[in-house]
């Protein structure tokens, strides 16, 4: 059997995905409310639209089921259902109790409702987990002939542009709406394995794509924010989007590959761990040292956070094997 090509752009990309998720957070409403300032957020619009359809994207290129259907179920609830749950857990704990330091409260019937019929606050792996548990039905589809490959484009298709009329219990419209970038990034992994993907470069397509991307979001940020012209806009922007990180991503060298590289291959640990990380960089920034200047809170958040994050996912959480199991890191030589 020939050998799986690592696709090292794409560790790259999740790498820059994970970056714009925590530069995301760090864009802060408590305690002071930066999303007052319009700069700030446009910004936070800006990298909403476009963070979480990259990473849904990156997900469907690396998907891959081998050992049958039960094996991969087995294999998905280890890498995101359990880290789901032990970290949800530990996010309404201290909801629990009045502290300064969380800005919402709950009580027990409250968070275990929102836990159990919403995702809690990790929603973005609960979502991930509903796809990747009915994408090989999916799959099946778009290997049974002309009608099933239609069906198989049909469907996602149709619960992207439903998305916001979706209910929200199970959170079903994030699913409907992932779920079409999820199927595109399964798409481009066949385009680029039969070499139908243009190959990365520094010239042209990369101040192009760059001048698209933001003229996208221009567009989806003032003129319109709900309805299927709203669904069209973003996916136009997510593309460009891809466009312009895949080729920035083939592009990197030295130092920038390295990191990126380590945020990617650290970015689920990354993203479990940055609430913590941030409760910690902001309390010290805002409630103990009064900052207030947007631009040093937000890098003051960033900054420490991805260093953070990064060192206790590579240096702590991986060399427990419990942790490892909490926090989705596979096995050794197992992916």
């Amino acid at each position: 059997m020939a050998e799986k090509r690592r696709w090292h752009e794409i560790d790259r990309l999740r790498g820059m995905a994970i970056l714009m998720v925590l530069l995301y957070h760090s864009i802060i409403v408590y305690p002071v409310d930066l999303h007052t300032i319009r700069w700030c957020s446009l910004l936070h619009t800006f990298l909403w639209t476009v963070q979480m359809p990259l990473f849904f994207l990156v997900s469907g290129f690396c998907y891959s089921m081998q050992g049958g259907y039960r094996v991969y179920a087995l294999k998905k609830c280890k890498r995101i259902l359990v880290p789901h749950i032990a970290f949800s857990v530990l996010d309404i704990l201290p909801r629990l109790i009045p502290n300064p330091l969380v800005h919402e409260q709950m009580d027990v019937r409250e968070a275990l409702a929102d836990f159990l019929l919403y995702g809690g606050s990790d929603w973005f792996l609960w979502t991930l987990f509903v796809i990747v548990m009915i994408f090989p039905a999916l799959e099946r589809l778009l290997r049974a002939g002309a009608a099933g490959r239609f069906l198989g484009w049909l469907i996602p298709a149709a619960l992207f542009l439903a998305g916001p009329r979706l209910p929200d219990l199970f959170l079903m419209n994030m699913a409907g709406q992932y779920l079409w970038y999820f199927f595109l990034g399964y798409i481009l992994r066949g385009l680029a394995e039969t070499k139908k993907m243009p190959a990365g470069g520094r010239r042209g397509i990369v101040w192009a794509s760059a001048v698209c991307m933001l003229l996208f979001f221009g567009a989806f940020s003032v003129w319109v924010q709900e309805g299927w012209p709203a669904r069209l806009l973003e996916l136009l922007c997510v593309l460009c989007s891809f466009i312009f990180f895949w080729r920035l991503a083939s592009c990197c060298r030295g130092w920038t590959d390295r990191f990126l590289t380590a945020c990617g291959k650290w970015s689920l640990q990354m993203y479990l761990l940055d609430a913590y990380a941030l409760v910690f960089t902001r309390t010290l920034l805002v409630s103990v040292l009064g900052l207030r200047a947007p631009v040093w809170v937000i890098l003051g958040n960033f900054i420490p956070d991805t260093a953070m994050v990064l060192v206790l996912s590579r240096y702590l959480l991986a060399k427990s094997k419990l942790l490892r199991m909490l926090s989705g890191i596979p096995e050794a030589g197992v992916r």
